[in-house]
């Protein structure tokens, strides 16, 4: 006899399903519901509220995103950033900030010098948007990576 075994309404959906998602902030509501979210559109999300924490994680686990709230407590998301591209092989996971609307402009700017992928405002930005913006993010760092490990092809001449 055969079963037919239906997923469950908060089961994850197909094409998220092995990625892994470092969620770095100190806002337990925020975390709460990011956490809810990604797992349900199938992501395994791991979340730290400091970036000491976060970052011995990260070490070890091997996020494929990094959602970072720039404003934690203790060390900053910047700083955060910083050593997080201290180590060869989190250079590649994409960063998403985590921003205030009131983050000063000169921050922002040296976050994205420091490689984060791009931001959001906590505020302003729907979960849909997030999730949205993550596989966005993911799709464009999975394109990137698969450039700079396609073989070269020796070019014909006639």
């Amino acid at each position: 006899m055969r079963s037919t075994v239906r997923p469950e309404p908060w089961q994850p959906r197909g094409e998220a399903m092995s990625k892994k998602l470092l969620l770095i902030t100190a806002d337990p509501v925020l975390a709460t519901a990011y956490r809810a979210r990604f797992i349900r559109e199938g992501f395994e999300v791991e979340h730290h509220v400091s970036g000491h924490e976060a970052l011995a994680r990260a070490r070890r686990w091997i996020p494929d995103l990094i959602l970072l709230d720039v404003t934690l407590p203790g060390m900053s998301g910047l700083e955060v950033l910083k050593w997080l591209r201290d180590v060869p092989w989190l250079v590649q996971v994409p960063t998403l900030l985590l921003i205030e609307h009131t983050l000063a402009p000169d921050v922002l700017q040296e976050c994205l010098f420091w490689g984060a992928a791009g931001y959001l405002e906590k505020d302003h930005t729907s979960l849909h948007e997030l999730v949205a913006c993550a596989r966005a993010v993911l799709h464009q760092a999975a394109a990137r990576a698969a450039r700079l490990h396609k073989p070269a092809t020796a070019s014909s001449s006639s």
